[in-house]
């Protein structure tokens, strides 16, 4: 069934101290009506956060650990007793990733255990428009509920990354460059990761704003205060709000557009019903425009498109995808980007030899940024050139 409004929820939050994180979420799920509206305390949880790779706790590639702490402790306090936390993110990068932002995996927080989400299964899936089956990590099939708790991020393929892209991390780490391979382009992409959540069904998704990523995301960007947690059962409404507040037209970002054309959410402003909710307060009614206006940043560095006739057409707006570029000034010659590269035969090489930057063979690229994203020197950008 195809929504036609959805709410979401903004919680102004400046700070990652925990009990202040852990107001605001209590905060932002109460004016949703209430962590019951969205699990039982019988059922087995997944909780998702955004774990890309082994960062810096600031420096944000992920999900900020006591956003994660703040709604495993809500679902604690609420009697849910079988909770796990987890991703699986390209390269086998879960463990290391939680650990290095200082998560201990071999204990439980609040009760909840890690996931190491590094085994699959097969889930069938045949009103898929994309896949009638996927691929996922077996705590994902064995889960009854799933929280989404993503990062506010910019990102090369699909301009934003957040609560829609975030599922993707429900594959094993090492299929997702066959799916890169079988999904080439934002949109037919961006359609993948929609039929993802037609099939998991999450059912309740917190983004992760206080410190967003900028420019180079998702995982070599520049952090960002942008001072908001948001909430929604509707992960296109959510990721769109995310559009408004920095000022990027959400009809160029292909999974808001596939996902409004899928049934998923919406992304028009004018079919979302945006409460502002801070600690002690009744949640107050705003419009998008009025809320990003008052709390956005529009010099935030993003890849932005001006809407005209053309790119009504996905197709045209396809042929304004950036692609990866090296910066010889910062390239070390690890290899890490080639070793990563998840096309048959690989897109790039060492082809003037290894005391040389590699060399993309654009006829073979399909421009998924996995090498943007795994470099460790923030050597690789993507542009139009």
């Amino acid at each position: 069934m195809e929504l036609t409004r959805s709410t979401v929820v903004a919680v102004p939050c400046n700070t990652y101290d925990s009990e202040t994180v852990y107001q605001a979420v209590c905060t932002g799920v109460n004016a949703l009506g209430g962590i019951d509206q969205f699990v039982h305390p019988e059922e087995k949880i997944l909780v998702k956060p955004n774990l890309l790779k082994p960062a810096e706790v600031d420096s944000a590639v992920t999900t900020h650990p006591d956003v994660l702490r703040a709604v495993l402790r809500l679902l604690q306090e609420s009697g849910c007793a079988s909770v796990k936390y987890g991703d699986s993110p390209g390269h086998d990068a879960g463990v290391r990733s939680a650990e290095k932002i200082g998560l201990n995996t071999k204990e439980p927080i609040y009760g909840a255990t890690f996931a190491p989400m590094d085994k699959e299964v097969c889930v069938s899936f045949p009103e898929g428009l994309t896949e009638k089956e996927f691929y996922f990590a077996k705590e994902v099939a064995e889960a009854d509920a799933i929280i989404n708790v993503c990062k506010m991020k910019t990102h090369a393929l699909v301009r934003l990354t957040g609560a829609v892209k975030n599922l993707f991390g429900l594959t094993c780490g090492y299929r997702k460059a066959r799916e890169h391979v079988k999904f080439p382009n934002a949109s037919v992409f961006s359609r993948m990761l929609i039929d993802i959540h037609r099939c998991v069904k999450p059912r309740l998704h917190i983004m992760d704003g206080i410190v967003a990523m900028e420019g180079n995301g998702p995982g070599a960007g520049t952090p960002t205060p942008m001072n908001v947690l948001l909430f929604s059962s509707d992960p296109v409404a959510l990721d769109a709000v995310f559009c408004a507040l920095v000022h990027v037209d959400p009809e160029t970002v292909p999974t808001n557009v596939q996902g409004e054309a899928m049934g998923l959410g919406v992304y028009h402003s004018d079919k979302i019903d945006l409460l502002l909710a801070k600690p002690g307060e009744d949640a107050r009614r705003q419009t998008v425009e009025g809320f990003a206006a008052q709390y956005g940043n529009p010099n935030f560095k993003a890849d932005r498109l001006k809407k005209d006739m053309l790119m009504k057409s996905l197709a045209v707006l396809e042929n304004f995808t950036r692609r990866p570029m090296i910066h010889k000034d910062r390239c070390i010659k690890c290899g890490i980007c080639v070793q990563h590269c998840p096309v048959p035969g690989k897109a790039l090489s060492f082809k003037n030899g290894k005391d040389h930057p590699p060399v993309y063979d654009r006829k073979k690229c399909i421009r998924c940024y996995c090498c943007q994203e795994m470099c460790p020197q923030k050597a690789i950008t993507a542009g139009r050139k």
